[in-house]
């Protein structure tokens, strides 16, 4: 659920913890993802049996969570808004991630999997950023396409600008020469509104 701050007749969503099913990617898309698309392998039953245990322990793993902010384009720093999001009137920022415990079990398992997590978790965090854009679309309307930093014209080490400048938020953390974040399953985006 979003958690809701009014400031000075503005609304700024803070944090969001989201239900289960939020997270829940659709299993084709993680097999997909694991590199299994069906046509070129037979998954045995023993496979069946650990890719079913990654997906539920995965979201025993999970402790997602975003914070939100939505900011006036005026105030926003020029080197933040993509080319692509002009004429629009606001931001919302947001930075996404399913905790550590995720990474931690990523490096210490065996390679199937930790494989097979990764792929669990690649595919949860978009499940979550979907979840996020469409609340998002519901409360502001008619935006933009969702946005990362190092997709066209803005630098992924802008990530920790919006980190630490503009959400000022420590549930993940960005090395602010390189723009990768940790944990790893973590996401930095961005929506521009064109009405208010």
């Amino acid at each position: 659920m979003f958690f809701i701050e009014i400031t000075g007749g503005e609304i700024f969503i803070k944090i969001y913890i989201p239900e289960t099913y939020e997270i829940m990617p659709q299993k084709k898309i993680y097999l997909l993802r694991a590199g299994f698309n069906g046509t070129k392998f037979q998954i045995n039953d023993k496979l069946k049996e650990e890719i079913n245990k990654i997906y539920k322990l995965g979201l025993e793993l999970a402790q997602p969570k975003a914070i939100c902010d939505t900011y006036k384009i005026e105030t926003i720093p020029t080197e933040l808004i993509p080319k692509s999001f002009q004429g629009v009137n606001s931001i919302t920022f947001f930075v996404s991630t399913l905790g550590y415990e995720i990474d931690n079990y990523i490096s210490n398992a065996n390679t199937l999997s930790s494989m097979l997590m990764d792929a669990w978790a690649s595919e949860a965090i978009e499940a979550f950023n979907e979840s996020i854009d469409k609340k998002l679309r519901k409360d502001f309307g008619k935006g933009t396409r969702r946005f990362s930093p190092g997709y066209s014209d803005i630098d992924v080490r802008k990530n920790w600008d919006i980190v630490s400048n503009l959400l000022k938020t420590e549930i993940v953390v960005v090395n602010k020469e390189t723009g990768i974040i940790t944990p790893r399953k973590s996401t930095v985006c961005m929506i521009g509104w064109y009405d208010e």
